[in-house]
């Protein structure tokens, strides 16, 4: 008799983390085997407690699942409301995001200027898609980092995402002025056990 293998569950998703960010530099390599890792768990059983599904009338919440106890990484889930969504603003850390439910629409900017002109910034729009359940995306830095999320529908859109560091802070841009100031932000904290 032949045994089941057993489902990818979310322990594992972090074993794999904590593997994968204490052997890997490149920042890359790191996405490109998360990528790969939340597709295994966006295809396996519902795992986010409900607490972690909880919206916030007023903006999209964010839900603290994991710490990284060596601080190499954040495991986060993010609950839009119908229409929810962000400013467009950057993270400073790469980072890696599955769709878990519904659509998210992502727009992705590039920056005009060098960068040199402390509070300044010129944008363009790079690049918009709207993903469904199951589309895996990530943001590395420099390049591929400023952008805005949304959700476009009258459901709510669960997604879960993984950073390289906590961020409480972040840039909050403002294309039509040129400009951006700082960001602050915070999270829930779930526990899954």
């Amino acid at each position: 008799m032949t045994a089941k293998p057993s489902a990818y569950r979310f322990g594992d998703f972090i074993t794999d983390l904590e593997m994968i960010t204490s052997i890997e530099t490149m920042d890359e390599e790191k996405i490109r085997k998360i990528h790969r890792k939340m597709r295994l768990l966006l295809s396996g059983e519902d795992f986010l407690p409900d607490a972690a599904k909880k919206t916030d009338p007023k903006q999209y919440a964010r839900h603290l699942l994991h710490e990284d106890p060596k601080k190499r990484f954040i495991v986060v889930s993010l609950v839009w409301g119908p229409r929810q969504g962000t400013p467009i603003h950057d993270h400073s850390t790469w980072g890696v995001a599955g769709i878990l439910a519904n659509e998210l629409r992502i727009v992705n900017y590039d920056r005009l200027d060098d960068g040199k002109r402390p509070g300044q910034a010129d944008l363009r729009e790079a690049s918009s898609i709207t993903a469904p359940t199951g589309t895996v995306i990530y943001v590395l830095p420099p390049n591929d980092e400023i952008h805005l999320l949304e959700n476009p529908t009258d459901a709510v859109t669960i997604t879960l995402h993984v950073y390289g560091k906590q961020i409480t802070e972040c840039n909050r841009y403002d294309m039509a002025a040129k400009t951006y100031l700082p960001w602050k932000l915070s999270y829930d904290t779930v526990d899954l056990k």
